[in-house]
């Protein structure tokens, strides 16, 4: 099998790269926001329960 090429560019191996180390970065930030999830639902229920406490105590 042959492959022939016309012309060759860096700035096409650079837009790969640099779409790689979003795409990276993306999946970072996806990742850490669902490790701290279970701690901000526990800590919305907990400020729900204490205002509703501080209400019913009114």
């Amino acid at each position: 099998m042959n492959a022939t090429t016309n012309e060759v560019t860096l700035t096409a191996i650079t837009n790969v790269n640099e779409a790689a180390e979003a795409t990276a970065g993306t999946r970072l930030a996806q990742n850490s926001l669902l490790s701290e999830l279970p701690g901000i639902v526990f800590g919305l229920i907990t400020l729900g329960y204490v205002i509703s406490s501080l209400v019913a105590l009114a």
